[in-house]
């Protein structure tokens, strides 16, 4: 069931998707249950940006974006019918497949990981090489594997550093590495986001190799595919111009963001670059169109995952990457995205930012 925070996100979204007054006043639109890695965060911007923009309204759907915040595995939700879409990272789809789960990646989303490790701006270490002896801290315990698989990258093991979670909230994160309790920090995107609204200036050390990543994909449960077919082409279609929102203007986003999420631009500055970094940085495509599936990379990444003992062996792409949404994207045009875009501009004059 969606937490607070979901119902929240949902009454915000539908004020926004009122104010269109288009298609939802000619017909009822359907609804698609999706999981976000965080659905409190605009670090996933485009989920915000096909809703203010109208992109998944003209497809006849909305959005209920149900609670991120639970400790039972996305994959169950998928099974059970609650989600019809759901935002996997690389070793929790390559998990599922091994436990013989039938989920499938129909686009990704993150083509580059969003987990890391940093150290503040000013900190001697200038490579994950010199963290030998140092003090790692974790926001979660999961982030002990992008530790290790970092480290593994440049012939260290994970005993070489200490590790220990020092939790995800922001004063905590900022307070930890100014403090220097600790001498790197490993998270993703939105811990860096909620770290640099109080302050911190960091730095990624992290080596683009590992990052190379598909770090967050949208996964759907393999036995359901064909029935909502057209569901999950919708939300894929939209979530492409979301995407694309973001290079075409890049602080209309971050106004419309700035709708769903306030806390998180309470320092502008701060919440406008966080915005860039996923727009040009975690979300922009390495691939010649949007949420294209890469079996190489993730053939590639699957090693070092067996070494860090995630993966038993390795397991063929082709078993689980389904490309059949591809074509769905080809009349998406630049004029379709910025007239979501010039849209709620319209309809919001006094929110955009100059």
């Amino acid at each position: 069931m969606p937490g607070l925070n979901a119902m929240r996100t949902g009454l915000v979204a539908a004020a926004v998707t009122l104010s269109f007054g288009s298609l939802a006043g000619a017909q009822e639109l359907k609804t698609i249950n999706f999981m976000s890695a965080n659905n409190t965060s605009c670090s996933a911007y485009p989920q915000f940006a096909l809703q203010a923009f109208g992109y998944l309204e003209k497809e006849g759907y909305q959005l209920n974006m149900l609670s991120s915040d639970t400790s039972v595995p996305y994959v169950a939700f998928l099974a059970n019918g609650d989600a019809d879409i759901a935002m996997f990272d690389a070793p929790e789809t390559l998990a599922a497949r091994e436990a013989g789960q039938d989920v499938k990646i129909v686009y990704e989303a993150y083509q580059f990981a969003p987990e890391g490790i940093i150290v503040v701006e000013d900190s001697p270490i200038q490579s994950l090489s010199e963290l030998k002896g140092k003090k790692v801290g974790l926001a979660e315990q999961s982030d002990e594997l992008t530790t290790q698989i970092a480290l593994d990258s440049v012939g260290m093991k994970l005993e070489d550093v200490t590790t220990f979670v020092v939790g995800n909230t922001g004063p905590v994160m900022a307070k930890a590495l100014t403090d220097k309790t600790i001498d790197a920090f490993a998270g993703g995107s939105s811990d860096r986001a909620a770290i640099e609204t109080f302050g911190v200036k960091f730095r990624n050390i992290t080596p683009d190799s590992i990052s190379r990543n598909p770090g967050n994909s949208f996964a759907v449960w393999g036995p359901t595919l064909e029935e909502k077919r057209p569901l999950i082409r919708a939300f894929l279609r939209a979530w492409a111009a979301g995407q694309h929102a973001g290079v075409l203007d890049t602080k209309a986003v971050v106004a419309a963001c700035r709708e769903f999420i306030p806390e998180q631009f309470e320092n502008l500055a701060n919440g406008s670059k966080m915005i860039n970094y996923n727009v040009f940085t975690l979300q922009i495509r390495r691939v010649v169109n949007y949420g294209e599936l890469q079996p190489r990379v993730w053939s590639s990444i699957q090693p070092g995952y067996i070494k860090a003992g995630v993966l038993k062996a390795e397991i063929d792409p082709a078993t689980f990457l389904d490309t059949s949404f591809q074509k769905d994207f080809a009349d998406i045009t630049t004029d379709y995205v910025q007239e979501g875009i010039d849209k709620w501009k319209a309809a919001h004059p006094d929110k955009v930012i100059d």
